[in-house]
């Protein structure tokens, strides 16, 4: 018997098996689980070619002694008795037999054990993405016993996930490089770019955002390839220092924000975050205003910086936002309310802009108006539920960029 010959047989067989309904349901299937050898218009298993007499023999050979061992019966083809396989079936008296030989787990086995996992992991987190990611997922499994590209089959592959999650989830750090950051979660410098990191944009695509870059992604949890720019312009004091001389603004270094001191002077009455990077260098900002560019949603640098600028505010400062009118912008409005000052006003985020600036508008799809909706039930959103009405009403976005024309 070749041992090659028996694991394709019964992977193939198992596999077939493990996409009946019957399966899923914990039934016994009423037909035969069967692979078409030969005599059918297509063959299920083409590498039996009965012209290759080596192959033939070896694979008749495997054929019978598994038959003999009880995992497997077949018939021979009519006229060809000894000589020509036409199909083989499953013994479903003995599948765990089955199941053992072709070194293989039950795929039901397994997904039991990977949803027992995922509970687990649900437990040890707090950051709402991969709480999310980790319930889908375990729904999946739970529906289907299979695991599809949601998460690996393989073991160890699913350790160092949830390894790399629970580090992320910790936010035990403002910015780190690439390199850096995979040194600290694996112990390996480039650990993270060759084997997690598609992986990890794969999930924080569906999860976070399908808008922003994977650059962006990765920088929202503080990860990213060289230090992030927190980008600003207006009158200002860090360490001291008035920042109002520079009129196109400075940045700070992500990796310098620990050891940043901010104060203002008692003129400035207005802080402003915009979004787009265009809309942020097309503002007229007053002298009494400090405008901070925003980008997508914020790093844990970015977060500090805010934190620092709100502890900061003079008595009679007013922080506005502004993003796109559209989902991701309101999310963004509602995180800066939840963690850094629940008085941030919208700005320009209304129902009027999108009347003025209807030409620009875009049309988005239901499942997108099922996630704005469960969004704008956010007792923090309440003031803003006038323009997701309407924008719910007609489905319609708009961003940020539009209002320059």
């Amino acid at each position: 018997m070749n041992k090659r010959w028996r694991i394709e047989i019964l992977n193939q067989l198992l596999d077939k098996y493990e996409r009946t309904i019957a399966y899923k349901n914990g039934e016994q299937p009423d037909r035969r689980i069967m692979l078409q050898f030969y005599g059918a218009s297509k063959s299920d298993f083409p590498v039996y070619d009965i012209d290759n007499h080596f192959v033939r023999t070896e694979v008749n050979d495997t054929v019978i002694s598994m038959q003999k061992q009880g995992l497997i019966d077949f018939d021979w083809f009519r006229g060809e008795e000894n000589h020509i396989i036409k199909r083989l079936w499953l013994n479903m008296e003995h599948i765990d037999d089955a199941y053992q030989a072709a070194g293989r787990q039950s795929a039901k086995i397994l997904a039991f054990a990977v949803i027992r996992e995922l509970e687990q992991e649900i437990e040890m987190v707090n950051t709402e993405w991969i709480i999310s990611y980790y319930s889908e997922t375990k729904e999946y499994i739970q529906a289907k016993f299979q695991f599809g590209s949601r998460i690996s089959a393989d073991e160890k592959e699913r350790r160092n996930l949830y390894h790399m999650l629970r580090f992320i989830d910790g936010n035990s750090f403002t910015s780190l490089t690439e390199r850096v950051f995979s040194e600290k979660c694996f112990g390996d410098s480039k650990f993270f770019e060759t084997k997690m990191k598609s992986a990890l944009l794969s999930i924080m695509r569906k999860y976070v955002s399908r808008e922003m870059a994977d650059a962006e992604l990765l920088q929202s949890i503080g990860v990213s390839r060289y230090p992030e720019p927190l980008e600003m312009r207006g009158n200002i004091l860090v360490n001291g220092n008035n920042m109002g001389v520079f009129e196109s603004g400075f940045c700070i270094y992500s990796n310098d924000i620990e050891a940043v001191n901010i104060s203002f002077p008692n003129t400035v009455t207005k802080i402003l975050t915009i979004e787009n990077r265009a809309n942020y260098f097309a503002y007229q900002q007053a002298d009494d205003e400090l405008v901070i560019y925003h980008g997508g949603q914020y790093s844990p640098a970015k977060k500090k910086l805010f934190e620092k600028i709100a502890a900061a505010m003079p008595e009679n400062c007013v922080w506005y936002h502004w993003g796109d009118i559209d989902l991701g912008g309101f999310s963004m409005l509602l995180r800066l309310r939840k963690e850094i000052l629940p008085s941030v006003y919208p700005y320009r985020m209304n129902r009027n802009e999108l009347i003025t600036f209807q030409t620009f508008t875009q049309l988005f799809p239901k499942d997108y108006a099922e996630k704005l909706r469960k969004l704008s039930e956010q007792e923090l959103l309440s003031d803003c539920r006038e323009c997701i009405d309407y924008m719910l009403k007609h489905q319609i976005k708009l961003e940020q960029e539009a209002m320059l024309t």
